[in-house]
């Protein structure tokens, strides 16, 4: 008797664990619901879309892997204008690889070609009202093997007092300058200084600048485009130069030499006292 009642109680015990587990399963799928939901197609970044649409096929409980259920997802997450591009594929899906058949629609649809994002790096514009380290990370989106033109590019859409600091570092990778010059830029008589050349023309480096930054590459490239204009005046020598602490460490840096070679350095704390400060360091 004693055995039949162990027994029992046994069994009673794994039913109510088994009745836990599977409550536990559907609390934790119905969570999976509400947190996750997928967007609706982006057409101005279908490719975007697809990395976020997959993570939620993955991040599903239980994760969505059939070929026909991903497919009937994307259907019912497409507007009309965007179903009417595709309606070829929605109406006649292959037999195998219908979602595999409807992303590839929906990427040459509205995906920009490489041919097409090269245009849009070489006719970039200035930065608008990005900083360079937002316009780095939008070229890079672009174009995703960055090299010396990459790099020109770059430098070229920056304010010309900007670009003359800039180069003197020559050696500091892309990252690096981008965060340099959102340091530059950050500084109150920089943003004077640029907004006192907006409606002068391009500056005009020397050979040595050329070979250094790979300005003479753009040059060739966009002779006919916006280098070319009008009226064209020769930039003065830069008043500006950075010391070797705000070269290094830029908008981070401790200490500052605040002249060098009798010029102020672009980051020093002290150019409020600019007149005495030059005589003092004489």
């Amino acid at each position: 008797m004693e055995l039949d009642a162990i027994k029992q109680l046994a069994d009673a015990i794994r039913e109510q664990t088994l009745h836990a587990t599977q409550a536990t399963t559907t609390t934790v799928s119905s969570v999976s619901a509400v947190a996750f939901k997928a967007p609706q197609f982006w057409q101005t970044n279908a490719k975007a879309w697809f990395i976020r649409l997959e993570a939620f096929f993955n991040t599903h409980t239980p994760p969505i892997t059939q070929d026909l259920t991903k497919f009937h997802h994307v259907i019912q997450l497409l507007d009309s204008s965007t179903a009417r591009r595709v309606q070829a594929v929605l109406e006649n899906p292959p037999p195998v690889g219908k979602y595999d058949s409807l992303k590839s629609a929906l990427l040459n649809a509205y995906e920009a070609t490489q041919l097409q994002k090269d245009q849009e790096l070489l006719n970039l514009n200035g930065l608008g009202d990005r900083k360079p380290s937002e316009l780095v990370q939008h070229m890079r989106s672009l174009n995703h093997d960055p090299g010396t033109l990459f790099r020109a590019l770059f430098l070229n859409q920056l304010p010309p007092d900007v670009r003359r600091i800039l180069a003197q570092t020559p050696d500091a990778d892309l990252d690096t300058l981008a965060k340099t010059a959102d340091g530059i830029m950050g500084v109150e008589f920089v943003a004077a200084a640029t907004r006192s050349v907006q409606n002068t023309s391009p500056i005009e480096v020397t050979h040595e600048e050329q070979a250094n930054s790979g300005y003479g590459d753009v040059n060739a490239l966009q002779r006919n485009h916006r280098f070319r204009q009008k009226h064209r005046t020769k930039t003065p020598t830069p008043t500006f130069v950075l010391c070797k602490y705000h070269t290094r460490f830029a908008s981070k840096a401790r200490s500052c030499e605040h002249f060098v070679d009798s010029r102020p350095c672009a980051m020093s704390p002290r150019q409020s006292g600019q007149g005495n400060d030059r005589a003092s360091a004489k």
